[in-house]
Parts: C-alpha cells; structure tokens; sequence
C-alpha cells in the first residue's frame, strides 16, 4: 500500500472512532436517544447490545488507524524500539 492509502485509512480510522465514542457516549448519558437513529435495531440485547457494537466499532477503527499510522513510515524507529542500538558498545 501507498502512502496515500495509509494516510487514507488512518483518517478513516479517526472518524469511525469519533463519531462511534460520541454516539456511544450520547447513548449513555440520554437513554431516551434513539442511537444512530434506529440503525442498529437489529442488534439484540437493547440499549445494552447497541452501545456494545459501538464500542467495538470505536475499537475496530482505533486499531485500522493505529495500524496505518505505524506503516507510513516503516523505516523510523519507535518508542523502545532498540534497532539504533544494536552492537553499540561491544569491541
């Protein structure tokens, strides 16, 4: 994958997050909301099953864009990643 495809799944990533917290966190907070207006109806368990799925849904897309993010520039070292400092300090 390009890197526009990552920047493009990363971004992508971030919305599903966002507006899955929101929803969820709406859900909570006025139970009389309909969530995602009666989208998930399907899903059983009521409120309950609802603001779980979203929250797998928030979960799924912080990983995608996690993931992305990690792959735009593979050849740049991470936290504790100890790649730089291998054989330094042996003779």
């Amino acid at each position: 994958m390009r890197k526009g495809g990552y920047v493009a799944l990363e971004a992508v990533g971030l919305v599903i997050t966002a507006l899955a917290a929101q929803t969820a966190i709406r859900g909570l907070l006025d139970r009389d909301s309909e969530v995602l207006w009666s989208i998930l109806d399907w899903v059983p368990g009521g409120l309950t099953g609802r603001l779980i799925l979203l929250g797998c849904i928030a979960l799924v897309g912080m990983v995608a864009g996690g993931w992305a993010h990690t792959r735009q520039r593979p050849n740049t070292g991470r936290a504790g990643d100890s790649a730089g400092s291998r054989d330094q300090g042996t003779t």
